[in-house]
């Protein structure tokens, strides 16, 4: 289980969350802690008795620390839902409105990038001619940075509609109260 857990950890920050994928076999690779605990008593103790006493410690003790592991992971994650739901609950306008804002800089950019940046380099170069004055063009933006953050927004946004208009559970939001 340890190689498993450590392959899982290894895998993740290796590929960028594919661990469980790439875990097993990273998992696969590394000795377990059990595997390697049995050939150091085999070549340490001779005696065929305690040797079958310190094996069976060792598998006791690699139980008990599984079963930490285990209860550790299980109390993390319950941890990790219940501050989930508590978000989800909420109505603070930063962790709600996070896509809305996220949309936003990105029509920003797109404003900035497409519309404003060309109008002040049209209008530089009309006062830079009219006083004899070289202006600066204004910094660009690589709009191909934040297409793949536009595009995945469209498409959640458009998966959510979906969802909402086929009905299915717990997508259609609760009536809201009027506000004064």
């Amino acid at each position: 289980m340890a190689s498993g857990i450590i392959g899982t950890i290894l895998g993740g920050v290796l590929t960028g969350g594919a661990g469980p994928a790439l875990g097993a076999g990273i998992g696969a690779a590394i000795p377990s802690i059990a595997e390697i605990a049995r050939v150091i008593v085999d070549r340490t103790i001779p005696d065929p008795q305690k040797k079958a006493e310190a094996q069976a410690e060792i598998e006791q003790a690699l139980a008990t620390r599984e079963a930490a592991v285990a209860a550790a992971i299980q109390a993390q994650n319950e941890q990790q839902n219940a501050i989930n739901l508590a978000e989800a609950q909420g109505n603070d306008r930063f962790s709600s409105r996070w896509r809305p804002t996220l949309g936003w800089a990105c029509v920003a950019a797109f404003v900035y990038q497409f519309l404003a940046a060309p109008l002040v380099t049209w209008l530089g170069a009309i006062l830079g001619v009219a006083l004899g004055i070289a202006f600066p063009a204004p910094p660009t933006i690589v709009v191909s940075d934040f297409m793949p953050v536009l595009i995945g927004m469209l498409g959640l946004g458009a998966m959510r509609t979906y969802e909402r208009t086929t009905g299915v559970p717990g997508a259609v939001p609760a009536p809201q109260t009027a506000r004064r």
